[in-house]
Protein backbone atom coordinates (compact mmCIF):
# COMPACT_ATOMS: atom_id res chain seq x y z
CA UNK A 1 0.00 0.00 0.00
CA UNK A 2 1.04 3.73 -0.68
CA UNK A 3 3.07 5.30 2.23
CA UNK A 4 1.38 8.69 1.12
CA UNK A 5 -1.68 8.38 3.23
CA UNK A 6 -2.53 10.60 6.72
CA UNK A 7 -5.09 11.84 8.57
CA UNK A 8 -5.03 15.31 10.72
CA UNK A 9 -6.98 15.88 13.51
CA UNK A 10 -6.80 20.07 14.67
CA UNK A 11 -8.15 21.43 17.55
CA UNK A 12 -8.24 17.98 19.09
CA UNK A 13 -7.54 19.08 22.15
CA UNK A 14 -11.14 20.92 22.49
CA UNK A 15 -12.73 17.10 22.40
CA UNK A 16 -11.17 13.90 22.65
CA UNK A 17 -13.60 11.79 21.31
CA UNK A 18 -12.52 12.36 17.44
CA UNK A 19 -9.36 11.66 18.50
CA UNK A 20 -10.16 8.40 20.52
CA UNK A 21 -12.67 7.10 17.32
CA UNK A 22 -10.15 7.53 15.17
CA UNK A 23 -6.84 5.85 17.41
CA UNK A 24 -9.56 2.59 17.14
CA UNK A 25 -10.44 3.16 13.87
CA UNK A 26 -6.53 3.10 12.69
CA UNK A 27 -5.75 0.60 15.02
CA UNK A 28 -5.36 -2.46 12.72
CA UNK A 29 -2.77 -0.30 10.28
CA UNK A 30 0.04 0.69 10.41
CA UNK A 31 -0.61 3.98 10.99
CA UNK A 32 1.65 5.87 14.24
CA UNK A 33 0.49 8.61 16.34
CA UNK A 34 2.27 12.10 16.58
CA UNK A 35 1.00 14.50 18.59
CA UNK A 36 2.33 18.22 17.74
CA UNK A 37 1.34 19.80 21.08
CA UNK A 38 -1.83 19.85 22.70
CA UNK A 39 -4.19 20.26 19.85
CA UNK A 40 -2.82 18.25 17.02
CA UNK A 41 -3.01 14.90 16.46
CA UNK A 42 -1.23 13.09 13.49
CA UNK A 43 -1.91 9.58 12.04
CA UNK A 44 0.41 8.15 9.55
CA UNK A 45 2.76 5.55 8.23
CA UNK A 46 6.24 5.69 9.15
CA UNK A 47 7.20 5.60 5.79
CA UNK A 48 5.74 9.48 5.05
CA UNK A 49 7.83 12.02 6.10
CA UNK A 50 7.32 14.01 8.70
CA UNK A 51 9.50 17.43 9.46
CA UNK A 52 8.94 19.29 12.70
CA UNK A 53 10.60 22.92 13.25
CA UNK A 54 9.39 25.59 15.62
CA UNK A 55 7.22 26.91 13.85
CA UNK A 56 5.74 24.49 11.38
CA UNK A 57 4.98 20.92 11.17
CA UNK A 58 5.64 19.07 7.29
CA UNK A 59 3.40 16.53 6.19
CA UNK A 60 5.12 14.36 3.25
CA UNK A 61 7.24 15.13 0.49
CA UNK A 62 9.18 19.08 0.38
CA UNK A 63 12.28 20.00 -1.52
CA UNK A 64 14.09 23.07 -3.04
CA UNK A 65 15.58 24.71 0.45
CA UNK A 66 18.36 23.93 2.99
CA UNK A 67 17.17 23.44 6.40
CA UNK A 68 18.56 26.27 7.57
CA UNK A 69 16.66 28.51 5.57
CA UNK A 70 13.32 26.27 6.28
CA UNK A 71 13.28 26.64 9.84
CA UNK A 72 13.17 30.51 9.19
CA UNK A 73 10.05 30.40 8.00
CA UNK A 74 7.05 31.03 10.11
CA UNK A 75 4.29 32.23 7.86
CA UNK A 76 2.88 29.87 4.82
CA UNK A 77 3.69 32.59 2.04
CA UNK A 78 7.90 31.95 3.00
CA UNK A 79 7.49 28.61 2.66
CA UNK A 80 5.59 28.43 -0.51
CA UNK A 81 8.90 31.29 -1.63
CA UNK A 82 11.43 28.89 -0.27
CA UNK A 83 9.99 25.19 -1.11
CA UNK A 84 7.60 23.03 -2.99
CA UNK A 85 6.54 19.59 -3.30
CA UNK A 86 3.91 17.35 -2.18
CA UNK A 87 3.49 18.70 1.19
CA UNK A 88 0.73 19.22 4.11
CA UNK A 89 2.27 22.16 6.23
CA UNK A 90 0.78 22.86 9.89
CA UNK A 91 1.46 26.80 10.92
CA UNK A 92 2.00 26.96 15.17
CA UNK A 93 1.73 29.69 16.88
CA UNK A 94 4.14 30.84 19.83
CA UNK A 95 2.23 28.94 22.04
CA UNK A 96 2.33 25.68 20.15
CA UNK A 97 -1.13 26.18 19.00
CA UNK A 98 -1.99 25.56 15.16
CA UNK A 99 -1.92 28.45 13.36
CA UNK A 100 -2.77 27.79 9.71
CA UNK A 101 -2.64 25.04 7.42
CA UNK A 102 -1.02 24.79 4.15
CA UNK A 103 -1.37 22.56 0.73
CA UNK A 104 1.57 22.95 -1.41
CA UNK A 105 0.80 24.89 -4.85
CA UNK A 106 0.03 22.00 -7.47
CA UNK A 107 1.18 19.50 -4.64
CA UNK A 108 -0.41 16.09 -5.22
CA UNK A 109 -0.88 15.12 -1.84
CA UNK A 110 -4.70 15.92 -1.12
CA UNK A 111 -6.37 17.68 1.59
CA UNK A 112 -10.06 16.03 2.09
CA UNK A 113 -11.51 17.99 4.86
CA UNK A 114 -14.69 17.93 7.81
CA UNK A 115 -15.44 18.88 10.96
CA UNK A 116 -16.54 16.76 13.82
CA UNK A 117 -17.17 18.53 17.11
CA UNK A 118 -15.06 21.79 16.56
CA UNK A 119 -12.32 19.38 15.46
CA UNK A 120 -11.15 20.30 11.59
CA UNK A 121 -10.27 16.88 10.42
CA UNK A 122 -8.26 16.59 7.29
CA UNK A 123 -7.03 13.71 5.35
CA UNK A 124 -5.48 12.10 2.09
CA UNK A 125 -8.54 10.41 1.36
CA UNK A 126 -12.22 10.79 1.81
CA UNK A 127 -12.66 7.10 3.15
CA UNK A 128 -10.19 7.94 5.87
CA UNK A 129 -11.79 10.95 6.98
CA UNK A 130 -15.33 9.23 7.30
CA UNK A 131 -14.24 6.14 8.77
CA UNK A 132 -12.28 8.27 11.64
CA UNK A 133 -15.23 9.79 12.44
CA UNK A 134 -17.90 6.99 12.13
CA UNK A 135 -19.68 8.95 9.49
CA UNK A 136 -21.47 6.79 6.77
CA UNK A 137 -21.09 7.95 2.90
CA UNK A 138 -23.51 10.53 1.62
CA UNK A 139 -23.30 11.64 -1.95
CA UNK A 140 -23.51 14.96 -3.09
CA UNK A 141 -26.04 14.78 -5.95
CA UNK A 142 -24.96 18.70 -6.54
CA UNK A 143 -21.63 18.27 -7.15
CA UNK A 144 -22.55 14.67 -9.70
CA UNK A 145 -24.79 17.73 -11.60
CA UNK A 146 -21.66 20.38 -11.47
CA UNK A 147 -19.09 17.54 -12.04
CA UNK A 148 -21.34 16.33 -15.63
CA UNK A 149 -21.88 19.75 -16.58
CA UNK A 150 -18.16 21.73 -16.41
CA UNK A 151 -15.89 18.81 -17.66
CA UNK A 152 -12.67 18.76 -16.08
CA UNK A 153 -12.68 21.51 -13.55
CA UNK A 154 -12.18 20.39 -10.21
CA UNK A 155 -12.89 22.78 -7.16
CA UNK A 156 -13.29 22.41 -3.67
CA UNK A 157 -16.62 20.31 -3.99
CA UNK A 158 -16.57 16.95 -3.16
CA UNK A 159 -19.04 14.06 -4.45
CA UNK A 160 -19.27 13.60 -0.70
CA UNK A 161 -21.73 15.18 1.64
CA UNK A 162 -19.70 17.22 4.64
CA UNK A 163 -16.42 16.84 2.96
CA UNK A 164 -14.29 19.42 0.85
CA UNK A 165 -11.03 19.34 -0.10
CA UNK A 166 -8.33 22.47 0.22
CA UNK A 167 -6.64 23.17 -2.83
CA UNK A 168 -3.10 23.36 -3.92
CA UNK A 169 -1.88 27.06 -2.76
CA UNK A 170 -5.14 27.82 -0.31
CA UNK A 171 -4.02 28.17 3.18
CA UNK A 172 -6.79 27.38 6.32
CA UNK A 173 -6.02 30.18 8.75
CA UNK A 174 -7.35 30.33 11.94
CA UNK A 175 -8.69 33.70 12.54
CA UNK A 176 -9.26 35.93 15.81
CA UNK A 177 -12.22 34.89 17.21
CA UNK A 178 -11.80 31.18 16.48
CA UNK A 179 -13.19 30.09 12.90
CA UNK A 180 -11.20 28.96 10.08
CA UNK A 181 -11.15 30.66 7.23
CA UNK A 182 -10.05 29.85 3.66
CA UNK A 183 -7.21 31.84 1.66
CA UNK A 184 -5.80 31.64 -1.54
CA UNK A 185 -1.62 31.84 -1.32
CA UNK A 186 -0.33 30.79 -4.79
CA UNK A 187 -1.83 31.59 -7.93
CA UNK A 188 -0.81 31.54 -11.32
CA UNK A 189 -1.45 35.18 -12.25
CA UNK A 190 1.24 36.47 -10.20
CA UNK A 191 3.44 34.39 -12.69
CA UNK A 192 2.16 35.63 -16.54
CA UNK A 193 3.00 39.23 -15.58
CA UNK A 194 5.12 41.30 -18.28
CA UNK A 195 7.75 42.00 -15.61
CA UNK A 196 8.45 38.19 -15.31
CA UNK A 197 7.97 36.66 -18.53
CA UNK A 198 10.82 35.14 -20.10
CA UNK A 199 11.35 37.04 -23.62
CA UNK A 200 14.58 35.71 -25.07
CA UNK A 201 13.87 32.36 -26.75
CA UNK A 202 17.23 30.81 -25.52
CA UNK A 203 16.56 31.58 -21.59
CA UNK A 204 13.21 30.45 -22.26
CA UNK A 205 14.74 27.00 -23.64
CA UNK A 206 17.02 26.93 -21.04
CA UNK A 207 14.65 27.65 -18.10
CA UNK A 208 12.41 25.27 -19.14
CA UNK A 209 14.83 22.72 -19.24
CA UNK A 210 16.06 23.60 -15.92
CA UNK A 211 12.82 23.54 -14.58
CA UNK A 212 12.19 19.88 -15.18
CA UNK A 213 15.35 18.72 -14.26
CA UNK A 214 15.37 20.37 -11.40
CA UNK A 215 11.94 19.05 -10.49
CA UNK A 216 12.39 15.20 -11.60
CA UNK A 217 15.39 15.29 -9.48
CA UNK A 218 13.76 16.71 -6.63
CA UNK A 219 10.39 14.02 -6.69
CA UNK A 220 12.19 11.12 -7.71
CA UNK A 221 15.59 10.06 -5.35
CA UNK A 222 17.84 8.24 -7.50
CA UNK A 223 17.91 5.15 -5.30
CA UNK A 224 14.15 4.28 -5.34
CA UNK A 225 13.22 2.48 -8.03
CA UNK A 226 10.28 4.12 -10.58
CA UNK A 227 8.54 3.31 -13.58
CA UNK A 228 8.15 5.63 -16.40
CA UNK A 229 4.61 5.74 -18.52
CA UNK A 230 6.34 6.37 -21.71
CA UNK A 231 4.09 6.85 -24.59
CA UNK A 232 6.77 8.46 -27.06
CA UNK A 233 5.26 11.28 -27.29
CA UNK A 234 7.13 14.66 -26.80
CA UNK A 235 6.18 15.01 -22.98
CA UNK A 236 6.91 11.43 -21.87
CA UNK A 237 9.77 11.32 -23.84
CA UNK A 238 11.25 14.71 -21.81
CA UNK A 239 11.09 12.76 -18.40
CA UNK A 240 13.00 9.90 -20.11
CA UNK A 241 15.40 11.87 -20.74
CA UNK A 242 15.16 14.22 -17.49
CA UNK A 243 15.26 10.60 -15.16
CA UNK A 244 18.19 9.77 -17.16
CA UNK A 245 20.27 13.00 -16.45
CA UNK A 246 19.04 12.60 -13.28
CA UNK A 247 20.95 9.08 -13.22
CA UNK A 248 17.57 7.86 -11.45
CA UNK A 249 16.72 3.74 -10.81
CA UNK A 250 14.13 4.18 -13.58
CA UNK A 251 12.28 1.88 -16.41
CA UNK A 252 9.89 2.80 -18.72
CA UNK A 253 6.80 0.70 -20.01
CA UNK A 254 4.60 1.64 -22.41
CA UNK A 255 0.86 0.72 -22.94
CA UNK A 256 0.11 -1.38 -26.16
CA UNK A 257 -4.03 -1.59 -27.57
CA UNK A 258 -5.11 -3.39 -30.69
CA UNK A 259 -6.09 -0.27 -32.27
CA UNK A 260 -3.74 1.33 -34.53
CA UNK A 261 -3.99 4.43 -32.75
CA UNK A 262 -3.20 2.81 -29.36
CA UNK A 263 0.56 1.46 -30.60
CA UNK A 264 3.41 3.95 -30.13
CA UNK A 265 6.04 1.09 -29.77
CA UNK A 266 7.72 2.82 -32.28
CA UNK A 267 8.32 6.43 -31.10
CA UNK A 268 8.41 4.61 -27.38
CA UNK A 269 11.44 2.63 -28.14
CA UNK A 270 13.36 5.23 -29.74
CA UNK A 271 13.28 7.25 -26.86
CA UNK A 272 13.79 4.26 -24.69
CA UNK A 273 17.17 3.83 -26.63
CA UNK A 274 18.36 7.18 -26.82
CA UNK A 275 17.55 7.69 -22.89
CA UNK A 276 19.15 4.20 -21.77
CA UNK A 277 15.97 3.10 -20.06
CA UNK A 278 14.93 -0.23 -20.17
CA UNK A 279 11.59 -0.59 -21.68
CA UNK A 280 8.71 -2.91 -21.17
CA UNK A 281 5.63 -3.34 -23.47
CA UNK A 282 2.73 -4.31 -22.26
CA UNK A 283 -0.46 -5.46 -24.10
CA UNK A 284 -3.84 -3.82 -22.41
CA UNK A 285 -6.85 -6.28 -23.24
CA UNK A 286 -9.90 -5.45 -25.03
CA UNK A 287 -12.48 -6.93 -23.25
CA UNK A 288 -13.01 -4.05 -20.37
CA UNK A 289 -16.44 -4.57 -18.09
CA UNK A 290 -17.26 -0.79 -18.01
CA UNK A 291 -20.92 -1.51 -16.12
CA UNK A 292 -19.35 -2.11 -12.93
CA UNK A 293 -18.39 -0.25 -9.93
CA UNK A 294 -14.52 1.61 -9.97
CA UNK A 295 -11.53 -0.04 -8.30
CA UNK A 296 -11.44 2.87 -5.49
CA UNK A 297 -13.34 4.45 -3.40
CA UNK A 298 -12.84 8.26 -3.91
CA UNK A 299 -13.89 11.58 -3.03
CA UNK A 300 -15.15 12.25 -6.95
CA UNK A 301 -15.32 9.47 -9.97
CA UNK A 302 -11.27 9.23 -10.80
CA UNK A 303 -10.40 6.75 -12.99
CA UNK A 304 -11.79 6.60 -16.48
CA UNK A 305 -13.50 2.82 -16.66
CA UNK A 306 -11.72 2.81 -19.79
CA UNK A 307 -8.62 2.82 -17.85
CA UNK A 308 -9.41 0.04 -15.65
CA UNK A 309 -7.54 -2.59 -17.45
CA UNK A 310 -4.35 -0.80 -18.23
CA UNK A 311 -4.66 0.67 -14.37
CA UNK A 312 -4.42 -3.11 -12.94
CA UNK A 313 -1.51 -4.08 -15.71
CA UNK A 314 0.70 -1.17 -14.29
CA UNK A 315 -0.68 -1.87 -10.43
CA UNK A 316 0.99 -5.56 -10.77
CA UNK A 317 4.08 -4.35 -12.91
CA UNK A 318 4.47 -2.24 -9.94
CA UNK A 319 3.74 -4.81 -7.62
CA UNK A 320 6.26 -7.55 -9.44
CA UNK A 321 9.06 -5.07 -9.85
CA UNK A 322 8.93 -3.30 -5.94
CA UNK A 323 8.09 0.43 -7.60
CA UNK A 324 9.00 2.90 -5.05
CA UNK A 325 6.68 5.79 -7.62
CA UNK A 326 4.95 5.72 -10.71
CA UNK A 327 6.28 9.18 -13.02
CA UNK A 328 3.75 10.53 -15.50
CA UNK A 329 4.19 12.61 -18.38
CA UNK A 330 0.03 13.94 -17.62
CA UNK A 331 -0.62 17.84 -17.90
CA UNK A 332 2.49 18.34 -20.14
CA UNK A 333 0.19 19.43 -23.40
CA UNK A 334 -1.17 21.83 -21.10
CA UNK A 335 1.77 22.70 -19.19
CA UNK A 336 3.66 23.17 -22.90
CA UNK A 337 0.81 25.36 -23.98
CA UNK A 338 -0.03 23.16 -27.10
CA UNK A 339 -2.36 26.09 -29.03
CA UNK A 340 -5.78 25.38 -29.21
CA UNK A 341 -6.98 28.09 -30.98
CA UNK A 342 -5.74 31.53 -32.44
CA UNK A 343 -5.17 32.92 -28.98
CA UNK A 344 -1.38 33.49 -29.08
CA UNK A 345 -1.30 35.35 -32.23
CA UNK A 346 -4.31 37.30 -30.68
CA UNK A 347 -1.46 37.79 -27.71
CA UNK A 348 1.10 38.83 -30.31
CA UNK A 349 -1.92 41.46 -31.52
CA UNK A 350 -2.82 43.06 -28.42
CA UNK A 351 1.01 43.39 -27.41
CA UNK A 352 2.31 44.67 -30.12
CA UNK A 353 -0.39 45.75 -32.55
CA UNK A 354 -0.59 44.46 -36.35
CA UNK A 355 2.93 43.93 -37.63
CA UNK A 356 5.68 41.18 -38.77
CA UNK A 357 5.70 39.57 -35.19
CA UNK A 358 1.75 39.43 -35.48
CA UNK A 359 1.95 38.12 -39.11
CA UNK A 360 4.87 35.37 -37.92
CA UNK A 361 2.56 34.08 -35.20
CA UNK A 362 -0.42 33.60 -37.48
CA UNK A 363 2.20 31.73 -40.08
CA UNK A 364 3.01 29.62 -37.10
CA UNK A 365 -0.64 28.63 -36.21
CA UNK A 366 -1.48 27.91 -39.71
CA UNK A 367 1.06 25.15 -40.07
CA UNK A 368 0.19 23.78 -37.00
CA UNK A 369 -3.98 23.42 -37.47
CA UNK A 370 -3.14 23.05 -41.30
CA UNK A 371 -5.72 25.97 -41.37
CA UNK A 372 -5.83 29.10 -43.83
CA UNK A 373 -3.25 32.28 -42.75
CA UNK A 374 -6.89 34.11 -43.27
CA UNK A 375 -9.00 32.13 -41.30
CA UNK A 376 -6.02 32.04 -38.31
CA UNK A 377 -6.03 36.13 -38.75
CA UNK A 378 -9.89 36.51 -38.48
CA UNK A 379 -10.07 34.25 -35.07
CA UNK A 380 -6.61 36.25 -33.60
CA UNK A 381 -8.78 39.47 -34.62
CA UNK A 382 -11.84 38.72 -33.42
CA UNK A 383 -10.18 37.50 -30.06
CA UNK A 384 -8.03 40.54 -29.64
CA UNK A 385 -10.42 43.26 -29.88
CA UNK A 386 -13.01 41.34 -28.01
CA UNK A 387 -13.66 42.54 -24.77
CA UNK A 388 -15.96 40.10 -23.12
CA UNK A 389 -14.27 37.56 -21.69
CA UNK A 390 -15.26 34.24 -22.31
CA UNK A 391 -17.86 32.13 -20.24
CA UNK A 392 -15.80 31.21 -16.83
CA UNK A 393 -15.63 27.50 -18.10
CA UNK A 394 -17.53 25.81 -20.87
CA UNK A 395 -20.65 24.26 -20.29
CA UNK A 396 -22.52 20.59 -21.73
CA UNK A 397 -25.57 19.52 -20.48
CA UNK A 398 -23.89 15.75 -19.87
CA UNK A 399 -27.24 13.94 -20.30
CA UNK A 400 -28.90 16.23 -16.93
CA UNK A 401 -32.29 16.79 -17.37
CA UNK A 402 -33.14 20.71 -17.96
CA UNK A 403 -33.71 21.71 -14.29
CA UNK A 404 -30.85 19.99 -12.73
CA UNK A 405 -28.63 21.83 -15.60
CA UNK A 406 -26.88 24.89 -13.47
CA UNK A 407 -25.93 27.36 -14.89
CA UNK A 408 -22.68 28.78 -13.94
CA UNK A 409 -19.65 26.75 -12.88
CA UNK A 410 -18.81 26.23 -9.04
CA UNK A 411 -15.88 28.74 -7.78
CA UNK A 412 -12.34 28.34 -8.15
CA UNK A 413 -9.80 31.08 -7.22
CA UNK A 414 -7.88 30.61 -10.62
CA UNK A 415 -10.91 31.90 -12.48
CA UNK A 416 -10.73 34.70 -11.22
CA UNK A 417 -8.43 36.48 -13.25
CA UNK A 418 -6.63 39.87 -13.69
CA UNK A 419 -8.82 42.20 -15.98
CA UNK A 420 -5.97 43.11 -18.14
CA UNK A 421 -5.12 38.89 -19.00
CA UNK A 422 -4.11 38.13 -22.65
CA UNK A 423 -6.21 35.38 -24.46
CA UNK A 424 -3.65 33.17 -24.72
CA UNK A 425 -2.50 33.08 -21.17
CA UNK A 426 -6.13 32.98 -20.00
CA UNK A 427 -6.54 29.46 -22.38
CA UNK A 428 -2.64 28.44 -20.89
CA UNK A 429 -3.81 28.71 -17.22
CA UNK A 430 -7.44 27.06 -17.81
CA UNK A 431 -5.66 24.30 -19.17
CA UNK A 432 -3.59 23.41 -16.56
CA UNK A 433 -6.20 23.89 -14.11
CA UNK A 434 -7.94 21.06 -16.40
CA UNK A 435 -5.17 18.72 -16.59
CA UNK A 436 -5.18 19.17 -12.68
CA UNK A 437 -8.63 17.31 -12.83
CA UNK A 438 -7.10 14.09 -13.66
CA UNK A 439 -4.08 13.02 -11.68
CA UNK A 440 -5.97 11.26 -8.80
CA UNK A 441 -8.42 8.20 -8.45
CA UNK A 442 -6.18 5.65 -10.18
CA UNK A 443 -5.75 1.82 -8.46
CA UNK A 444 -2.17 1.95 -9.51
CA UNK A 445 -1.82 4.97 -6.63
CA UNK A 446 -2.57 2.20 -3.85
CA UNK A 447 0.46 0.49 -5.01
CA UNK A 448 2.70 3.08 -4.91
CA UNK A 449 2.32 7.01 -5.36
CA UNK A 450 2.27 8.70 -8.78
CA UNK A 451 4.65 11.83 -9.89
CA UNK A 452 3.80 14.23 -11.96
CA UNK A 453 6.98 16.76 -12.48
CA UNK A 454 5.59 18.65 -15.68
CA UNK A 455 2.72 19.64 -12.97
CA UNK A 456 4.97 20.69 -10.15
CA UNK A 457 5.50 24.00 -9.07
CA UNK A 458 8.62 24.79 -10.69
CA UNK A 459 7.65 23.68 -13.96
CA UNK A 460 4.28 25.30 -14.24
CA UNK A 461 5.77 28.96 -12.52
CA UNK A 462 8.22 28.55 -15.77
CA UNK A 463 6.20 27.50 -18.21
CA UNK A 464 3.26 30.67 -17.45
CA UNK A 465 6.95 33.38 -17.61
CA UNK A 466 7.12 31.98 -21.10
CA UNK A 467 4.90 34.04 -23.66
CA UNK A 468 2.60 31.89 -25.73
CA UNK A 469 3.78 33.14 -28.96
CA UNK A 470 7.45 31.38 -27.99
CA UNK A 471 5.80 27.50 -27.95
CA UNK A 472 4.55 27.70 -31.69
CA UNK A 473 8.06 29.39 -33.28
CA UNK A 474 8.25 27.70 -36.73
CA UNK A 475 4.94 26.37 -36.89
CA UNK A 476 5.86 23.76 -33.86
CA UNK A 477 3.35 23.25 -31.10
CA UNK A 478 5.29 23.10 -27.81
CA UNK A 479 8.15 24.40 -29.65
CA UNK A 480 9.81 25.60 -26.79
CA UNK A 481 9.82 22.31 -24.77
CA UNK A 482 11.00 20.63 -28.26
CA UNK A 483 14.14 22.86 -29.03
CA UNK A 484 15.32 22.65 -25.72
CA UNK A 485 16.04 18.96 -25.83
CA UNK A 486 17.36 18.95 -29.38
CA UNK A 487 20.15 16.41 -29.80
CA UNK A 488 19.25 14.77 -26.62
CA UNK A 489 15.94 13.18 -27.68
CA UNK A 490 15.60 11.51 -31.44
CA UNK A 491 14.23 13.83 -34.21
CA UNK A 492 11.81 11.26 -34.96
CA UNK A 493 10.15 11.67 -31.28
CA UNK A 494 10.90 15.54 -31.18
CA UNK A 495 9.32 16.47 -34.73
CA UNK A 496 6.88 14.23 -34.27
CA UNK A 497 3.33 15.55 -35.08
CA UNK A 498 0.79 12.76 -34.93
CA UNK A 499 -0.41 11.93 -31.32
CA UNK A 500 -1.35 8.71 -29.97
CA UNK A 501 -4.64 7.59 -28.15
CA UNK A 502 -7.10 5.46 -27.12
CA UNK A 503 -10.11 6.75 -28.81
CA UNK A 504 -10.94 3.89 -30.75
CA UNK A 505 -10.32 1.77 -28.33
CA UNK A 506 -12.59 3.16 -25.71
CA UNK A 507 -15.31 3.49 -28.69
CA UNK A 508 -14.83 -0.11 -29.63
CA UNK A 509 -15.59 -1.14 -25.78
CA UNK A 510 -18.40 1.17 -25.32
CA UNK A 511 -19.80 -0.83 -28.10
CA UNK A 512 -18.95 -4.40 -26.54
CA UNK A 513 -21.00 -3.00 -23.30
CA UNK A 514 -23.91 -1.67 -24.81
CA UNK A 515 -26.34 -4.29 -23.71
CA UNK A 516 -25.40 -4.35 -19.54
CA UNK A 517 -24.45 -0.12 -19.94
CA UNK A 518 -28.76 0.22 -20.36
CA UNK A 519 -29.15 -1.55 -17.33
CA UNK A 520 -26.32 0.05 -15.73
CA UNK A 521 -27.34 3.54 -16.70
CA UNK A 522 -30.84 3.58 -17.05
CA UNK A 523 -31.46 1.92 -13.69
CA UNK A 524 -28.03 3.06 -11.50
CA UNK A 525 -27.77 5.50 -8.62
CA UNK A 526 -27.42 8.73 -10.67
CA UNK A 527 -30.44 7.87 -13.21
CA UNK A 528 -32.85 7.66 -9.65
CA UNK A 529 -31.72 10.61 -8.74
CA UNK A 530 -33.79 12.04 -10.73
CA UNK A 531 -31.05 14.53 -12.56
CA UNK A 532 -30.78 12.56 -16.15
CA UNK A 533 -32.73 12.92 -19.18
CA UNK A 534 -33.89 9.30 -19.96
CA UNK A 535 -35.02 9.81 -23.09
CA UNK A 536 -31.83 11.61 -24.62
CA UNK A 537 -29.75 8.43 -23.26
CA UNK A 538 -31.46 5.72 -24.28
CA UNK A 539 -31.03 7.58 -28.06
CA UNK A 540 -27.71 7.47 -27.60
CA UNK A 541 -27.27 3.92 -26.28
CA UNK A 542 -28.92 2.61 -28.90
CA UNK A 543 -26.60 4.71 -31.57
CA UNK A 544 -23.58 3.10 -33.04
CA UNK A 545 -20.85 4.40 -31.52
CA UNK A 546 -19.02 6.34 -33.50
CA UNK A 547 -15.65 8.45 -33.64
CA UNK A 548 -16.96 12.33 -33.64
CA UNK A 549 -20.33 11.74 -32.08
CA UNK A 550 -20.56 14.19 -29.22
CA UNK A 551 -23.37 12.54 -27.61
CA UNK A 552 -21.18 9.40 -27.39
CA UNK A 553 -18.21 11.09 -25.86
CA UNK A 554 -20.57 12.53 -23.23
CA UNK A 555 -21.72 8.64 -22.29
CA UNK A 556 -18.00 8.48 -20.29
CA UNK A 557 -18.06 10.76 -17.92
CA UNK A 558 -21.48 9.45 -16.98
CA UNK A 559 -20.31 5.65 -17.12
CA UNK A 560 -17.95 6.87 -14.81
CA UNK A 561 -19.79 8.57 -12.23
CA UNK A 562 -21.86 6.36 -11.91
CA UNK A 563 -19.29 3.35 -11.19
CA UNK A 564 -17.84 5.80 -8.78
CA UNK A 565 -21.36 5.90 -7.06
CA UNK A 566 -21.57 2.31 -6.82
CA UNK A 567 -18.26 2.16 -5.12
CA UNK A 568 -20.04 3.90 -2.44
CA UNK A 569 -23.42 2.78 -2.50
CA UNK A 570 -23.50 -0.45 -3.65
CA UNK A 571 -25.81 -1.65 -6.41
CA UNK A 572 -29.03 0.47 -6.82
Amino acid sequence: MSPERYLLLVGAGQSPDPVAHAEAHLAPTDFQRHDIGAEITLFAPSALPVLRHDRYVVIGQIVGASSALLSDCCRPEQLIEHAWGNYIAIGLGVDGAPDWILRAPLGHLPAYRTNANGTEIIGSHAGLVLGAIGRAPALNWDFVKYHLAFAHLQTRQTGLLGIDELLGGECWDLTMDGPWQRRTIWTPWRWIAPDREITDPVKARQALRGSVECAVAGLIPRDMPCLLELSGGVDSSILAAALAAHGADARAVTLVTDEREGDERFYARAAATATGLPLAELAVPDKVDLAMPAAVRCARPGLPMTLSLADDLLAQKARTEIIGAFVSGAGGDCVFCSPGSAAPAADVLRRFGIGKAAWTAIDALARIHHASAWEVAKMAWRQARNATPPPAWPRTSGYLVNDALPETPPDHPWLEEPADVLPGKRSHVRAILAALAHVEGYGRQEVAPSRFPLLSQPVVETALRIPTWLWIENGRDRAVARTAWSGILPANVLDRRTKGGLDSYAIAMLDRNRNALRTFLLEGHIARSGLLDRPRLEAALARTARRGDAEVYLLFPLIDAEAWARTWLGAP
